[in-house]
């Protein structure tokens, strides 16, 4: 499930930079694309629970990108960004030269 959680974050993250015009939109596709590769490979027979966990992670990582793009509250905002990237990054460490 892991590999789906961070497939979920990288699409919220692309998905997000399109809507704020953010210049790492394509970097993040192309990280997306690699853990879709890993997660396409590795599925077992229980898609509908990796293709559940996915979407879940991806939207709770949407909203941290919210919080983070749009709260009027700086410390909030700060803090969800920071978490964001902290996920990121484990996700990251997942792979090789990551």
């Amino acid at each position: 499930m892991t590999f789906a959680g961070c497939t979920g974050r990288f699409s919220a993250e692309m998905e997000h930079s399109w809507l704020v015009a953010d210049d790492r939109a394509e970097a993040f596709q192309s990280e997306r694309q690699t853990f879709v590769s890993i997660l396409e490979a590795a599925m077992n027979t229980n898609h509908r629970a990796v293709l559940g966990h996915r979407i879940q992670t991806k939207h709770a990582h949407a909203s941290l990108l919210a919080i983070a793009s749009f709260s009027d509250d700086a410390t909030r905002a700060r803090t969800a960004r920071l978490l964001a990237n902290d996920y990121l990054e484990g996700c990251r460490s997942l792979i090789l030269g990551g």
